[in-house]
This record gives structure tokens, sequence and C-alpha cells, in this order.
């Protein structure tokens, strides 16, 4: 494991007792009848800790936040938070992980918690568990946020120093639009605690049902959209298999399409599915006309060019079939449009083909360029780069070829996949496009 990993975690290790410590000396005493209730929550999380599921390859999604910030709510101290820190330990301790993920799960968690608890005191909060069980907007909802903005970059910056990512970009990607939804919950945690001090045991039951609901929920979601991946991906593996010359080329040309995104400046979202969309790109030449043409070697003749130049317009229609990629199907359709206008399928020209199409024609065109032929050894770096600026403002986009060409990114596009990290198999490209919809764990 990297230095700066250990270092980070014994760095979380050290704020979390530290932001613990200030809660003591604030408040050393414990009100045992306060205790109770948070106690019962603390329990709930642990429950919801042990039931934590996968969201992205570097992380877990945790529904446990839920009675552990109720049980601070309850009562804001510093034995709560140690309560927290036990329960999270305990859960970590049913999963197989190294020493290191466990400690800093525990940390992070603990650290949220205390900066929680402190906000949650400095703004005026009192304890739900005493005699004002009243609602206070500024208190309630800054100590939730508090909570998820220290839960959130800690795992992200776990993943990113671990991965060697941009803290922010990895933070972003994972839980920016996930934040605002994250927000929606804040009386949730405030009728949590509330509940169980107007109800008692029976308040807490609710809570309890949610929180394995919501794990039976995810868990059935999570494998349904992952055996439709992989059959997917098993779909674009069987296209291949027609042409020895192309075998991974959906799969580089997925991965030069991201990193041409990228380079570009496109949002999370829209590299993504972009991604997808180079996936996909070539899914249509399963049609059974494509297979005497894949199949012959030599030179087309125009009559079987003609019938090649069909294949977009055949994976769009396979693509349409599947309702969440709606929004890519101009990407597919249009890989093959020129920026001059001397494409196909429907000879669009400039702007008016999709930007995404506008980055596959470069990614599946890279791809050709630098793969080996029987009638050509693949081009170097050097080569692909006069190409393309030879073709700029004829088939390629001129704005995309000079961002592409001047960003540093384009060197990735010649790093091999296993040194670059950066081959992914579709089930991976839609974990990357997932975020998570509550807090994470790593």
């Amino acid at each position: 494991m990297k230095t700066r990993v250990i270092v980070y975690v014994g760095f979380i290790v050290a704020m979390a007792l530290a932001a613990t410590t200030v809660l003591y000396v604030q408040t050393p005493d414990v009100e045992f009848d306060y205790l109770k209730g948070s106690s019962l929550l603390a329990v709930i999380g642990f429950v919801a800790g042990s039931l934590a599921y996968r969201v992205q390859r570097s992380s877990r999604g945790e529904t446990s936040f839920l009675p552990y910030l109720s049980a601070l709510v309850l009562y804001p101290s510093w034995s709560v938070v140690a309560l927290i820190g036990i329960g999270t330990a305990a859960a970590e301790l049913l999963r197989k992980k190294t020493g290191v993920k466990r400690v800093f799960n525990v940390a992070q968690f603990v650290l949220a918690s205390a900066v929680s608890s402190l906000v949650y005191t400095v703004l005026g909060g009192k304890p739900l568990a005493g005699s004002d069980a009243s609602f206070n907007a500024l208190p309630h909802s800054a100590a939730v946020i508090a909570f998820l903005a220290v839960n959130t970059f800690a795992v992200a910056a776990a993943i990113g120093f671990s991965e060697g990512k941009g803290i922010l970009r990895t933070w972003y990607d994972g839980n920016a639009a996930g934040f605002v939804y994250d927000i929606v919950l804040i009386p949730f945690v405030f009728g949590f605690a509330r509940a169980y001090h107007d109800w008692g045991i029976w308040g807490a039951a609710p809570l309890l049902a949610l929180v394995v609901g919501l794990r039976s929920t995810y868990r059935s979601k999570h494998q349904l959209e992952t055996t439709n991946k992989e059959l997917l991906e098993l779909f674009v593996h069987t296209v291949e298999f027609r042409d020895p010359y192309t075998s991974g080329h959906s799969q580089r040309v997925s991965r030069y399409s991201r990193i041409i995104a990228k380079a570009v400046g496109l949002s999370a979202r829209e590299t993504a599915r972009i991604e997808i969309a180079g996936m996909l790109h070539d899914v249509g030449k399963i049609h059974e006309i494509f297979a005497p043409v894949l199949s012959k070697p030599g030179r087309l003749t125009p009559e079987e060019r003609a019938i090649m130049e069909l294949h977009p317009i055949k994976s769009a229609e396979l693509v349409e079939k599947l309702s969440e990629f709606a929004d890519i199907l101009p990407a597919v359709r249009h890989h093959h449009e020129n920026w001059d206008g001397t494409g196909y399928p429907d000879r669009l020209a400039g702007r008016d083909i999709p930007i995404g199409s506008r980055i596959i024609m470069f990614a599946d065109t890279i791809d050709a360029m630098t793969t080996d032929r029987p009638y050509r050894k693949a081009m170097t770096e050097l080569e692909v780069r006069t190409e393309l600026q030879k073709c700029k403002g004829s088939q390629f986009d001129p704005h995309i070829c000079d961002a592409l060409l001047a960003s540093p990114e384009y060197h990735q596009i010649f790093v091999p996949a296993n040194e670059s990290k950066s081959s992914l198999s579709i089930t991976q490209i839609f974990d990357r496009a997932r975020r998570p919809k509550t807090p994470a764990i790593a």
C-alpha cells in the first residue's frame, strides 16, 4: 500500500481523536438517561453498517448514517460518538478487508460524527432526549451537512491517494449529484430522533425496518444492473469475434473516447455517456448482412463498402431497444460522419454532428491507426499526431483536434491499458457512471 495512503489514514485517526477530545472537554459528564435512546439507535446503525452495499469498485454505500445521525441529535456528546465508533468497528469486522481500510472507515465515521456534534452544539442545538424536542432548522441542517461533507470528502481523498486521482474530481464524480439528494434527508434524521423521543423503542422500529428494506432494495437493484451489463459486455465481445482484427476494439474505443472527452473539458456525466456509446458503437455488426463482408480477406468492393456503411444505423437500432441508452443514440448513429459532410449515414456536417459522435470518430480512427493490419504496421504517437492534423477540418472537428493535441491526456491514448489502468469492462464503465446516493466507506 502506498506510503501516502498510510500517512493519510494516520491523519484521519488523529483528527478523529482530536475532535472527540474537544467534545469530551466541552462536556465530560455522561447523562445515562439520554444515552439509552442513542445506544438503541447506535445498534440499528451497526445493523445498517453490516448490510452495506457496493456502489463503486472502490467504495460501498451506507445507510448507517441515518440512525447514527439520529443518535447524535438525541444526545450530541463524546459518549455517543464513541458508541458510533464501536458500532462501525463491529460492522467492519464482519467484512473481509485489510486492517488499514478498517481503521480508516472507523476513524472517518468517528471524525464525521464528532464534527457533526460540534457543529450541532456550537449552533445552539439541544439534545432531543432532554426537555426540548423542537426542530431547530439551523443546527439540525448544519449537523447533517457537516457529517456528509466530512464523510464523502474523507473517502474521496482516500480513493484519490490510492488511485492517483484528483481529490476534488473523485469527490465530484462520486458524490456531487448525490450530495444534493442527501440534504433531503435532514428532516428524516430529526423525525427518527423525535419518534424515539415520543414513542420509545416502538418509535425506533420503523427506522430498523427502513434500513433492512433499503439494503434489500439496493442489493436486488445492483444484482439486476450487474447482470444486464455483463450480458451487454458478452454481446459486444460476440460481435468482435467475427473479425479477428477488431478484438478488443470496442473497449479501446470506449477508453479513448473517455480520454478525449476529458481532454476537451466535458463534464463527468457527458464523459461517462460517451464512454458507453464508444463501447456500443459497433454492435450493429452482429447483423447477418455483415457476416460475409467481415469474414472476407482483402479490400472491399464498392457494393460491400455500401453494406458496411449501414452498420451505424443497425447499431443505433439495437441500442434503441434499451431505454437506458436513449440519450446516446445520436452518438452511436453518427460516429462515421465527417466534419466536412462527406461521411455517413446521413452526411451531417460541422456542429450538426453530435459531440459524442465527433469524439468517437477520433477514438475509432486512432484505434484503426494504432492497430497492426496485414497491409501496414501500427502508427506511432507522432505519426498519429501528424495524421490528425492532416485531416483536421475535413474528417475531424478542428476544435476537438486542437484541444486533444494540446492536452496532456493525448499521451494517455498510447500508454498500454495495463499500465494506465484505464481499460475497463462495460460493467466497470457503468459503475464509474453511477454515484452513491448515501455516504460511502472505502
